[in-house]
């Protein structure tokens, strides 16, 4: 006879299950009575205790000088009125202080170079479990100004011409055209294979293949004689993004397309543009 069907056991029954996911399914019994049923319950309290756990590691599995902290996963990208509320998110655990970090600081003090080197960790350690952090989250990381983590993150990628994986580049958001002048820079002018630009910019082939399209389409607009706004309407992209490619091909000083190309007739150009849109 087992242990659990000894007599001596049943007063004790119910103690294992005064726990978290008891209080959870009495909860939802309770409060949303005709929501949730004893199956969905159970599959509900399952998911939940598991984002629970991946959001409350216990203490030990942390070595001295790392952290917990929350970034959007690299592969949910934004969306017009989308929040963060409705955007995915995934723990990560990031080294916030190295014994390299200790050992440096002790041989010459905290350097603009450490924190530099502190700034391109935070990145792509998040990027290497799968999410993406913003330029304010390493902002409070490392308690300094959002200015100047820019300044360290824009000399470091024009040194090295590798781009760092933060949230404003690998999901496309605001204004800046950093990282389509980096992935043009590399497959125009540079001329590397996209899958080697896709790796050093943390980019798929596929984005840099868009970005690139997008860039090709602009310039045959503009070298057939089309102002932005027409090349605008023509390729379906808004009148701001059109001038910042124009600016993007200035700067990149390439040369215009095909003089047959440029040659078509203003209704054949638009036509293909659309087509290839």
């Amino acid at each position: 006879m087992g242990i659990h069907s000894s007599p001596a056991w049943r007063p004790y029954e119910a103690s294992d299950r005064k726990t978290f996911s008891s209080a959870l399914c009495h909860l939802l019994h309770t409060e949303f009575p005709s929501i949730f049923g004893p199956t969905i319950t159970r599959l509900f309290v399952d998911k939940i205790n598991e984002l629970y756990e991946r959001f409350h590691p216990p203490g030990s599995r942390f070595k001295v000088g790392q952290v917990l902290w929350t970034g959007v996963a690299a592969d949910d990208p934004p969306s017009y009125g989308k929040r963060i509320e409705d955007t995915r998110l995934l723990p990560i655990v990031l080294d916030l202080v190295t014994a390299r970090d200790i050992d440096e600081a002790k041989a010459q003090g905290l350097r603009l170079r450490h924190r530099r080197t502190q700034v391109v960790r935070l990145f792509r350690q998040a990027y290497e479990q799968g999410a993406v952090l913003s330029l304010a989250d390493v902002s409070l990381l490392l308690h300094i100004h959002i200015n100047t983590l820019s300044d360290y993150i824009l000399t470091h990628e024009r040194e090295t011409g590798e781009m760092l994986p933060r949230r404003g580049t690998i999901h496309d958001m605001g204004r800046s055209v950093t990282h389509k002048a980096i992935i043009c820079y590399k497959r125009l002018v540079e001329q590397k294979p996209t899958s080697q630009v896709a790796q050093e910019t943390c980019h798929s082939p596929g984005e840099v293949e868009y970005y690139v399209q997008c860039l090709r389409r602009i310039q045959l607009c503009r070298d057939s004689g089309m102002s932005p706004e027409e090349a605008a309407q023509a390729t379906g992209h808004s009148l701001s993004l059109v001038q910042e490619y124009l600016g993007l091909i200035k700067e990149l000083r390439l040369p215009p397309l095909a003089h047959s190309q440029a040659r078509f007739r203003h209704h054949q150009v638009v036509s293909s543009v659309i087509a290839t849109s």
